[in-house]
């Protein structure tokens, strides 16, 4: 190999090695800047603050009245369903129009802030729940305290939307509503508790 061969050689791995070093410290050299650059960045111009204010409320409250009596009915034979005042006694049918109610005054109003219908996964059966505000949970914890072993009835525009034998005070803000309900009647019962239309 000739002089000239050896030393163009010698200068080609030399600037193959100063190519591959650039491709290695070029980058973290860049990255490097950026992090500096970032570091020394006026952050208090931009304060981060934490939102506290609770999403507003699109439920209307849910009345919930104690059930003095019921008897199976036909659509046909149902009562008009005219809202009574809170303060009232009122007749009136379920969802299905296949019960009518005889129910007592308003007890309370729980302010729900979710509702919704599913499929248990591990049970196979239709579910509505509702979800309370924590004020809501609590006043209805106490109302159930004292209604064990009677019935009471959700009421929604007139409608006994669901009607329920309290077994035990329920506690807690999140409720299950359960029977044999069909997907269809699943998703109504939820869609007259949010809304009642």
């Amino acid at each position: 190999m000739t002089d000239n061969r050896r030393r163009n050689r010698k200068i080609l791995i030399a600037v193959l090695a100063a190519i591959s070093a650039a491709a290695i410290i070029v980058p973290l050299g860049i990255g490097v800047l950026q992090m500096l650059g970032n570091r020394n960045r006026d952050t208090s111009a931009t304060p981060v603050t934490a939102t506290t204010t609770a999403p507003p409320l699109t439920i209307k409250p849910l009345s919930v009245r104690p059930v003095v009596s019921a008897f199976v009915t036909t659509p046909e034979q149902c009562p008009p369903s005219d809202p009574a005042p809170p303060d009232k006694p009122m007749r009136i049918c379920d969802l299905p129009k296949t019960a009518v109610y005889e129910l007592s005054p308003e007890a309370l109003k729980v302010q729900l802030t979710n509702v919704d219908s599913f499929l248990n996964p591990l049970t196979g059966v239709q579910m509505v729940q509702m979800t309370m505000t924590s004020d809501s949970a609590a006043a209805f914890s106490t109302f159930t305290a004292g209604q064990v072993g009677k019935q009471v009835a959700f009421v929604r525009g007139g409608t006994v939307v669901w009607g329920p034998k309290i077994s035990a005070p329920i506690d807690g803000q999140v409720l299950q509503l359960s029977g044999e309900l069909t997907p269809e009647q699943a998703k109504d019962i939820a869609r007259m508790l949010r809304d009642g239309s």
